[in-house]
């Protein structure tokens, strides 16, 4: 007898893919989604995303405060200060450091990209000019799009006070409020608020390490590579610490295109010699950020790997330039904290459970 249409099933290899298959289209659109919605409500969401981030730092100390007898909104208001006088106390240092002696800054750039090339045409002759010239186009091409970018990012940061107020106030309400709003949020799990509550947790802590610890090793950097820098005696010393300070948020790249800012201005204060100086300060802070400090001070909680990192940037920068950039390392380890503790927990399918139902059973 022939088979009919409906006693035919598809093989297992093909009901496997088209199930994974759909599932990543679902993911994808709601992804898409979600970052459409964010883009469109960007005066509600990015308060909410900043006041998550400050809370999470800010957490313990509030919680000091309550256990000396605080009132929740006196706690809260305190710590409310302590983000806004470090805000104006950064933004001013950037102001001063970068904003105001960016036309030294970026002829300092250029000087250096000029003696690099003109080293470079001495030892190899005039003909051989274009590996300095991607030199100059490309390293300082980067470099000046970079502080370019910094500049527009204060210049937004400034220009969108409202928006910061907003988010001083969520801070305020997260503080005070937060244990009440969260225990409605894990509510809506019904007897999976459990399951809800750790993974909450998770994403809490993974944010937390990150934001303070990302913070303490750009603080260790802008040190070490300022104070190389004035042992040196390169210029511009407080505007590399706080250029260093800032690209420290921005994973790999923001050390790679720091380095160079130090080490153009190091050029064309000294020549080759002092910017190989400069350079060797340079990697001598990040192989001992890298190796000692980011495994302590970040600690396991939002550890990536490197190629995740890599993309997340880029396409945090696609999405939202230079403020996408520092948003998406924080928010991805956030999220893969929560799925790897729905995984834990036994709430996330495995591949197995993908597998096709045979005409058998």
């Amino acid at each position: 007898m022939v088979d009919t249409v409906d006693d035919w099933s598809p093989p297992p290899w093909f009901a496997i893919s088209s199930s994974v298959a759909w599932r990543f289209l679902v993911v994808v659109a709601a992804i898409g989604v979600f970052v459409a919605a964010t883009i469109a409500l960007g005066v509600i969401v990015l308060p909410m995303i900043f006041g998550f981030f400050f809370a999470s730092v800010l957490s313990p100390v509030y919680d000091k405060l309550r256990q000396h007898r605080w009132r929740p909104a006196l706690a809260s208001f305190a710590c409310l200060t302590i983000v806004a006088l470090t805000i104006g106390l950064l933004m001013y240092l950037a102001l001063k450091a970068v904003v105001g002696p960016w036309g030294e800054l970026s002829t300092k750039l250029s000087e250096g990209a000029d003696t690099l090339q003109q080293k470079f045409d001495a030892r190899f002759g005039s003909g051989a000019s274009s590996t300095p010239t991607i030199i100059r186009d490309d390293f300082g091409g980067l470099a000046h799009l970079l502080l370019n970018g910094a500049l527009s990012l204060l210049s937004v940061v400034t220009s969108i006070a409202s928006t910061l107020l907003v988010s001083l106030l969520v801070l305020f309400f997260y503080l005070k409020d937060g244990d009440r709003m969260w225990r409605a949020i894990t509510s809506l799990g019904g007897s999976r608020a459990g399951l809800v509550d750790r993974i909450g947790l998770r994403m809490w802590i993974a944010v937390r390490s990150f934001i303070v610890g990302t913070a303490c090793v750009a603080t260790v950097d802008a040190i070490g590579i300022g104070l190389g820098a004035l042992v040196l005696g390169v210029p511009s010393v407080l505007s590399i610490a706080m250029i260093t300070f800032f690209l420290a948020f921005i994973p790999y790249f923001g050390a790679i295109f720091g380095g160079v800012i130090a080490c153009l201005i190091a050029v064309a204060d000294g020549g080759l010699q002092k910017g190989i100086a400069m350079a060797i300060v340079v990697l001598i802070v990040q192989q001992l950020e890298s190796n000692l400090l980011q495994p302590v001070l970040v600690g396991r909680q939002t550890k990536l790997h490197p190629l995740v990192v890599a993309l997340g940037v880029i396409a945090g920068g696609a999405i939202a330039g230079v403020l996408g950039m520092f948003l998406a390392i924080p928010l991805i380890a956030a999220g893969v904290a929560g799925i790897d503790e729905l995984r834990r927990s036994g709430g996330a399918p495995r591949l197995n459970s993908l597998r096709p139902v045979t005409p058998d059973g």
